[in-house]
């Protein structure tokens, strides 16, 4: 009821083709007496016009689906029913310690995983189909990451 008699309140003076600058004193008391119970019986609405609309969810909601399914479409070839792909080249330093931190998870856990080597031209095919250009980066059903990631957060991944 009150946010209705708000409203009334707020559309009167636009349909009088006045302004808030122009109310009278007692115009204003009375708006202002309206808009305090309003808040009082609806605080909830201060906190939505704080926050405003969360933009950058919305802007990458569309990209991050996009994502999802291309990793789920690729799934078969890039995992192979492993639990985390890693893809390397030859001509890079941190794969072998990327390789090297991820066969001491699969020795100490369940965790399996395969390698592509963007070398060949089977694994820059998958890599260029994922997007990817900079070796090492990891692939598991529902993210990538890049670069050389630590063993304790490759560790934290798989064996959640």
């Amino acid at each position: 009821m009150r946010l209705t008699v708000l409203l009334c309140a707020l559309a009167l003076p636009a349909a009088a083709q006045s302004d808030f600058a122009r109310l009278s004193t007692a115009e204003r008391i009375a708006l202002g007496a309206e808009v305090r119970a309003l808040l009082l019986a609806e605080p909830d609405i201060v906190g939505a016009a704080m926050a405003g609309p969360d933009y950058t969810a919305n802007a990458y909601q569309d990209e991050a689906r996009a994502d999802l399914d291309l990793l789920a479409a690729l799934s078969d070839q890039v995992l192979q029913g492993a639990d985390i792909a890693i893809f390397t080249a030859t001509d890079c330093v941190e794969c072998g310690i990327a390789l090297s931190e991820l066969q001491a998870i699969s020795d100490s856990s369940k965790a399996t995983f395969i390698d592509h080597n963007m070398s060949s031209i089977e694994g820059a095919a998958l890599a260029s189909k994922l997007g990817m250009t900079d070796a090492p980066f990891y692939v598991m059903t529902d993210r990538i990451l890049r670069g050389h990631m630590p063993e304790i957060v490759l560790r934290r991944y798989l064996t959640e």
